[in-house]
């Protein structure tokens, strides 16, 4: 964590433990943090009741996991089927990463902006928002947030990407194709960040979209452990 990431804990932590959390969701145990790059995950939901997606989320100094819920204003994201389960998973299958879990309602502007602006202000540098069909509005809500937080890049994806949908011209934005799996963005964070590529460097959002983009474009991916432990391929 940088000097400042305490700091940052702090104040955003601060924001849920206000709310009284949902007692039918389960508590989220504290843990161990798995070191690597802090990648925020916006997504409908976590089942974080999975030791595999608890092993990979991103802790305080306390071992407190770093999560909101924007939907029920507590620290506890869970939705036992949320697709933000595969959206984690997907993202730290070659290590690399500490997940922030942050749920939001993904076709709610107001709940995605809230989402996002407690991400720009947790360790994350990187904020991976996958759009469904009924979310797609999202990506203006994207695109304000990428204009908003210079400091951050945004990895967001939509199905069936269209030209007019792509924000080239905004320097700390990358906008994919969702893919069949609706898991290109959380992919592509694990072929940059994973295999023990280590942190990419840049001072602005706009230098790591640079620096993500040439990892990205790189043909020859090396082979490397899998989070659990099996010997795999980069995707």
């Amino acid at each position: 964590m940088t000097a400042w990431g305490p700091l940052a804990v702090a104040l955003v932590l601060a924001v849920a433990s206000g709310a009284v959390a949902r007692a039918d969701d389960p508590k989220l145990a504290p843990g161990r943090d798995p070191a690597g790059a802090a990648v925020a995950v916006i997504a409908d939901g976590f089942d974080y009741t999975r030791a595999d997606v608890a092993d990979v989320l991103a802790r305080d100094g306390e071992g407190e996991a770093i999560a909101w819920d924007a939907v029920d204003g507590d620290h506890r994201p869970f939705k036992r089927d949320g697709k933000g389960t595969d959206a984690v998973l997907a993202a730290g299958v070659h290590g690399g990463v500490r997940v922030v879990a942050v749920r939001v309602v993904l076709d709610d502007a107001g709940s995605l902006a809230r989402g996002l602006a407690f991400a720009a202000a947790t360790p994350a540098r990187f904020l991976v928002v996958p759009l469904d069909a009924g979310a797609k509005a999202g990506l203006d809500v994207l695109k304000a947030a990428a204009q908003r937080f210079e400091a951050v890049l945004l990895v967001g994806s939509v199905p069936k990407l269209a030209d007019g949908d792509k924000a080239e011209d905004l320097p700390n934005l990358i906008v994919l194709d969702a893919g069949a799996n609706g898991l290109a963005a959380a992919e592509a964070v694990a072929r940059v960040l994973g295999c023990n590529k280590g942190a990419l460097a840049g001072a602005s959002g706009a230098e790591l979209k640079t620096a993500f983009l040439a990892r990205l474009d790189e043909k020859a991916l090396p082979r490397c452990a899998p989070q659990g432990g099996e010997e795999g391929k980069q995707r």
